[in-house]
């Protein structure tokens, strides 16, 4: 490089959720290995730098969205970034990179697609599938000049035929609109752990652990992912070793998505043609009762209008298992 020439470097924001962010990592690592004259930071949960790691000129820059945007900006401009990417596009990230904007720092941002998400909310069974999340950070990228023509999602991640050994059981999601009946979700654990298969629990909270904590009781071969104490890099340790993962619409099924792992995920009033679907994973192994009503919320928080959660409710152990069982012979 010419002396006085600065090396390009992209700084994107994406601050949460966790499961947004997983979905940049696979992006970002594509862009950055497409481009590897260039830098590219992610500005975000300090947690998930795991996710990013194994690309040289890729890093994830920690950062707390609970400070004062003069605190984030401050630390932000320490990177010296001469591109700035917003994948998040709320009001926190629209000051930051205005701020950089008026510094004379090309800027490009995340187009939601609020209209077709309107749309599709409106006439859930008339609205073809959205763009996916992962297409539109490549395209703000693509606005700033940096294409990722690795990435591709034609390479569906497959799933070996059972009996499987290893089996990742998240049966938590944050919403109640994404969240299948726990207990249930347990008789499946144990069910599997019967056959043979050493089964392991995700979750977040400590609540959701205390509760998972009692589960592994039911059988010796389950499991808490993290085991005593073990933080969310146990937790992608033990991601990498399993045959499949079955989760709720959740940030675990695009954790496993982003490690080549294949997910059979549970939906409820979600859609996985909302735009949110795992990254190369089968629409097939979607497991969702045909109802008009679905989607009712893009990410799951509207409280259910019927007041019934039918789409979660009326999802039976046995329609569950019996999918499980089909993608497994």
């Amino acid at each position: 490089m010419k002396k006085g020439v600065r090396t390009p470097h992209v700084l994107c924001l994406r601050f949460s959720a966790l499961g947004d962010v997983a979905i940049a990592s696979v992006v970002l690592k594509a862009c950055a290995r497409d481009n590897p004259g260039v830098l590219f930071t992610l500005a975000g949960p300090g947690m998930l730098a795991p996710l990013f790691a194994g690309v040289p000129n890729l890093s994830i820059l920690p950062v707390d969205k609970k400070q004062p945007l003069r605190i984030i900006f401050r630390s932000l401009r320490q990177v010296h970034p001469t591109h700035v990417a917003d994948l998040h596009s709320v009001i926190r990230s629209f000051f930051l990179r205005s701020a950089f904007f008026l510094r004379g720092t090309p800027v490009a941002c995340l187009h939601k697609g609020r209209r077709a998400r309107r749309r599709l909310l409106k006439t859930p069974a008339a609205t073809p599938a959205l763009v996916p999340v992962y297409r539109r950070y490549a395209l703000t990228l693509e606005r700033l000049g940096y294409q990722s023509p690795s990435l591709a999602e034609e390479n569906i991640i497959s799933l070996k035929r059972g009996p499987w050994k290893t089996i990742g059981i998240a049966p938590f999601a944050l919403h109640k609109g994404k969240q299948w009946p726990p207990d249930r979700m347990r008789r499946i654990a144990v069910a599997l752990a019967q056959e043979g298969a050493q089964v392991f629990l995700f979750g977040g909270g400590h609540e959701e652990k205390a509760q998972m904590k009692v589960w592994t009781a039911d059988h010796s071969n389950i499991h808490l992912a993290a085991g005593a104490g073990g933080g969310f890099e146990a937790e992608l340790a033990v991601i990498k070793t399993l045959d499949v993962m079955i989760s709720m619409d959740s940030a675990n099924m695009h954790f496993a998505s982003a490690m080549g792992i294949p997910v059979i995920s549970i939906w409820g009033a979600t859609h996985p043609k909302a735009g949110f679907y795992g990254w190369r994973q089968d629409m097939r192994r979607a497991v969702q009762l045909p109802m008009d009503c679905r989607p009712c919320s893009i990410f799951g928080a509207r409280p259910c209008w019927k007041g019934t959660y039918a789409c979660m409710k009326d999802l039976t152990t046995e329609q569950v298992f019996s999918y499980v069982r089909n993608a497994m012979d």
